[in-house]
């Protein structure tokens, strides 16, 4: 709530903010054009109106009846009441007035847009230190984190002390666990390589991975800057990971798990550049296994090119057509086939899904020239998220009147 110096309470909505900062403040300047942004205000109840009191209002008591003529001091009491009185009359009948009311809206409406702009551009960014270098050379000092990017104007984001200790224990974490799944490979390689501790470890972040809501990492504006260095870390330390071979690197069973845990954090993030990225790295670790395979004197049989679950692979094909509503058989030209380990080639399962990227593009192409879809075709299940205002259950989400996330809904059938 924002307080107000006149009669009303300013409940901003941040839902609201992108649709505000969207506005022309030179509207306000016509008395028409303010007053349809303040009912803009009253549609959506960020502006409530409140009672006028009317205790200024209430006229002096007069003194009882007395024979006796009143006292000076009761007199001057009288006066000074009446005169009270008068001028909250007065105040509240120029309030009244039209100037008044479109100076209020105008105000109002004002303050409403600057703190969505505010809110939207401005509210992460701070001042810079006044004690920071500025001849050392970078634009933006000498103190500034590496993962900290410069901003325009030579300004930069001041971490607390609170912020500084975790993102140093979660950097100094990454680092070590990294270092210690590096050493259990070349301590596993040549003592017990049976046990790899690694491949538990990996095992149980994809397990983690799966047990998440779809699109969890999708919006970035809600993840804090360590937590996208802490994904930036992992993904390197994946990567790494899927196209290493060699001795004391990690075992085929390493890297298929790297692989598909890429893929996961891929699918979770929802965007074109990590899935292209994975296509990248599959084929690099694909090349780099058969690299090492016509290099290798061992017999064939203790070797094998590089592989991915075919599980993981068609179920992620799967989630594509899915969360874009594909309808339809799907066209792909690119045949996964399955060993007897329920494993397939990583070379066909990266050709796979960059043909199903591009067959996905075309249909997304397809459907947006088009007003309709062709008469006569089955569509499949469709899974619908609703987020926003829920004031009057227009979302069919209980008593909730805000969703700030997107969340799975059943109260929709047969969308499209």
């Amino acid at each position: 709530m924002v307080p107000c110096q006149t009669h009303v309470l300013l409940k901003w909505q941040e839902h609201f903010n992108s649709s505000w900062a969207a506005e022309d403040s030179v509207q306000t300047t016509r008395r028409q054009g303010a007053a349809e942004l303040y009912n803009k205000l009253l549609h959506y109840k960020e502006v409530v109106t409140l009672a006028q009191p009317v205790q200024e209002l209430v006229g002096p008591r007069l003194p009882d009846f007395e024979c006796e003529s009143s006292a000076s001091a009761e007199k001057e009491e009288y006066l000074s009441s009446l005169l009270h009185s008068q001028r909250w009359l007065a105040h509240r009948m120029l309030t009244q007035t039209s100037y008044t009311l479109g100076l209020h809206h105008r105000l109002v409406v004002l303050q409403r847009i600057y703190y969505a702009l505010h809110s939207k551009y401005h509210d992460k960014f701070r001042m810079q230190l006044p004690s920071q270098s500025t001849d050392s050379g970078t634009e933006c000092g000498q103190l500034e984190l590496a993962s900290e990017p410069c901003l325009p104007g030579g300004l930069s984001k001041v971490k607390s002390g609170t912020d500084v200790l975790i993102e140093m224990g979660v950097r100094t974490g990454l680092s070590l666990l990294f270092s210690l799944l590096q050493q259990n490979w070349r301590y596993t390689a040549s003592v017990h390589p049976e046990s790899v501790l690694c491949n538990d470890v990996l095992a149980t972040a994809s397990s983690v991975l799966t047990s998440l809501p779809p699109l969890s990492l999708a919006n970035e504006n809600k993840i804090p800057s360590v937590g996208l260095d802490c994904l930036a870390q992992v993904a390197d330390f994946l990567k790494k990971t899927s196209v290493s071979s060699g001795t004391g690197g990690p075992d085929p069973t390493g890297r298929k798990l790297a692989l598909e845990l890429l893929l996961g954090l891929a699918m979770q993030r929802g965007s074109l550049k990590f899935l292209l990225e994975w296509v990248e790295v599959a084929l690099a670790a694909s090349m780099s296994s058969c690299s090492t395979l016509s290099s290798s004197s061992s017999s064939p049989s203790t070797q094998q090119p590089a592989v991915v679950g075919f599980d993981v692979i068609h179920q992620t094909l799967f989630q594509m057509r899915q969360y874009l509503g594909f309808r339809g058989d799907s066209v792909n030209t690119q045949v996964l086939n399955k060993d007897a380990d329920g494993l397939c080639r990583l070379s066909q399962a990266a050709l796979s899904l960059f043909e199903e990227i591009c067959n996905l593009a075309s249909y997304c192409l397809c459907s947006c020239s088009t007003d309709a879809a062709a008469p006569g075709t089955d569509s499949d299940t469709v899974m619908v998220y609703v987020w926003g205002s829920n004031s009057s259950h227009q979302l069919a989400e209980g008593t909730l009147e805000k969703i700030l996330l997107p969340k799975l809904t059943q109260g929709f059938s047969d969308a499209q």
